[in-house]
C-alpha cells in the first residue's frame, strides 16, 4: 500500500470543493435532485430510482471527447464525470462546456464514485485509489495483483467506512475508506468481473467461478455462499431482504436474505436456450423484475411467482448495458447503442432514439434529464423540450 503520491494534473479548472453528508449503512443518505454519485444510483445496486424522465425526450447537447470510454458518468454539483481508458477524468457542466480534467495517470475501465469529495475507483493495473476532488490529489491507493473491471462499493459498519473492490487476482478486497489500509479479503476461485452490493453490513457479489458470495464488510470474512449453474459476469441486486442476479446462461435467480446467510434460492427465470447469455444485471421494483435476456429480449417478470408479464424484442444484441427503472418508465440500451424507454407496466414503446454508437455504460437520471455515455466517448444528455 502507498500513499500521498502526486497526481499528475493536466488541466484543473475551479473544481468546486465538494461536500454533503451521507448516512446509513450503504454510505450514502438522500442526495441532491441533480446528483448521481455512483454507478446505480445506491449501494445495493438495485435499478430503481423515483426519479421521472423527461417526459418527451429530446437531445440537449452532446459532448464527443473521441477516446474509448467504458464506465459509467456519474454527477455531482451540476457537473457530470467520466473517465477515458487512459484515465482522463473530465467534468462537463449543465450547458455541455468542459470544467475540468485531472489525468489519473493510469488505464481505468471501471466506474466510480464520489462521497464527501473524495472519488473512489479502480484502474487497470489493480490500483485502488481515493482522490480529493477539491484539489486533485492522492489521498492513498492500495495495490491489488490483477485488473479492476467494477466500481467499489461504499459502506459504513459501526460508523466506519469500507471500500469493497473485486479484482482479477480473484479476490474482492476490504480496505479502510479513510486510510487505505487492507481491512481484510475474500478469496474467490476464479475472476471477479462484478461489483459488490451492499445489504446491511454484508456485501454480495458473483464470480466467474459460479459462486455468488456474501462477506462481512467491515473484516472481508465470508458469511455465506451459493453455487449457481453457470458464471456471474455482473452484479446483484438487492431490495429489501432480496437478491437478484443474473448468470451468463441466461438464469435469473432470487434469494433470500437473513442474519448473513442465504436462507433460499430459487429461479425466477430459467434460459430459454443454450444460444442465450446474459451480461448484463436486473433492474427490480415492488413487483416486477427487468432483465435483457437472450442478448434479444427485454422482459419484465413477475417477482412473487416468475410469471413472464411482457417482452418486447431488441433491435440489437443487448450487450453489457443494465436497465434502469424510473418510476413508472424503464429505460435500457443495446449493444449498437439504441436507447429505449418503455411502460413499465405495459412494455409499450414510449421514446426511442439511435446514437449509432456502442453504449455498455448504464444511463444517469437527474431531476429533468438523463446523461448516458458511449463507448466512442461521446456523453449525450437529453432533458425536456425547451421552448
Amino acid at each position: 500500500m502507498k500513499s500521498g503520491t502526486p497526481l499528475i494534473l493536466s488541466v484543473f479548472t475551479a473544481m468546486m470543493l465538494i461536500t454533503g453528508c451521507r448516512n446509513g449503512t450503504g454510505g450514502t443518505g438522500r442526495e441532491r435532485a441533480s446528483d448521481w454519485t455512483m454507478f446505480r444510483g445506491e449501494p445495493s445496486l438495485s435499478g430503481y430510482t423515483d426519479r421521472r424522465l423527461p417526459s418527451d425526450p429530446v437531445l440537449l447537447w452532446e459532448y464527443r471527447h473521441g477516446v474509448r470510454t467504458v464506465a459509467s458518468a456519474i454527477v455531482y454539483k451540476d457537473v457530470t464525470y467520466f473517465c477515458d481508458k487512459h484515465g482522463l477524468l473530465t467534468g462537463i457542466d449543465r450547458d455541455g462546456q468542459e470544467v475540468s480534467r485531472i489525468d489519473l495517470d493510469a488505464p481505468m475501465e471501471a466506474s466510480f464514485m464520489v462521497l464527501d469529495s473524495v472519488l473512489y475507483f479502480g484502474m487497470i493495473d489493480g490500483d485502488v485509489r481515493a482522490v480529493s476532488l477539491a484539489d486533485g490529489s492522492l489521498l492513498w491507493s492500495y495495490q491489488t495483483e490483477g485488473q479492476i473491471n467494477a466500481a467499489p462499493a461504499l459502506t459504513t459498519v459501526k460508523g466506519h467506512r469500507y471500500l469493497l473492490a473485486g479484482s482479477y487476482d480473484n479476490n474482492m478486497y476490504t480496505i479502510d475508506a479513510e486510510t487505505g489500509a487492507l481491512a481484510g479479503s475474500a478469496s474467490t476461485g476464479y475472476y471477479i468481473n462484478g461489483a459488490a452490493a451492499v445489504w446491511k453490513e454484508y456485501a454480495l457479489f458473483g464470480g466467474c467461478d459460479s459462486w455468488l458470495r456474501m462477506v462481512n464488510s467491515a473484516t472481508g470474512v465470508v458469511a455465506d455462499s451459493v453455487q449457481l449453474d453457470a458464471y456471474i459476469p455482473s452484479s446483484p441486486a438487492i431490495v429489501d431482504d432480496m437478491a437478484y442476479v443474473a448468470d451468463y446462461s441466461g438464469n435469473v435467480y432470487e434469494i433470500s436474505l437473513n442474519g448473513g446467510r442465504f436462507s433460499s434460492c430459487r429461479k425466477l427465470r430459467t434460459a430459454a436456450d443454450d444460444e442465450g447469455a446474459m451480461l448484463s444485471m436486473p433492474a427490480v421494483g415492488r413487483k416486477y423484475i427487468y432483465v435483457l435476456a437472450d442478448e434479444r429480449y427485454i422482459q419484465c417478470i413477475d417477482r412473487r411467482d416468475g410469471t413472464l408479464i411482457w417482452q418486447q424484442t431488441l433491435k440489437s444484441e443487448s450487450g453489457e448495458s443494465s436497465p434502469l427503472i424510473c418510476r413508472d418508465r424503464v429505460i435500457a440500451s443495446t449493444k449498437s447503442g439504441i436507447i429505449t424507454i418503455y411502460d413499465a407496466g405495459t412494455g409499450e414503446r414510449l421514446w426511442e432514439y439511435e446514437t449509432g454508437e456502442q453504449i455498455i455504460s448504464t444511463p444517469a437520471p437527474l431531476s429533468d434529464r438523463f446523461m448516458i455515455m458511449t463507448a466512442r466517448g461521446t456523453l449525450l444528455c437529453f432533458g425536456n423540450r425547451q421552448e
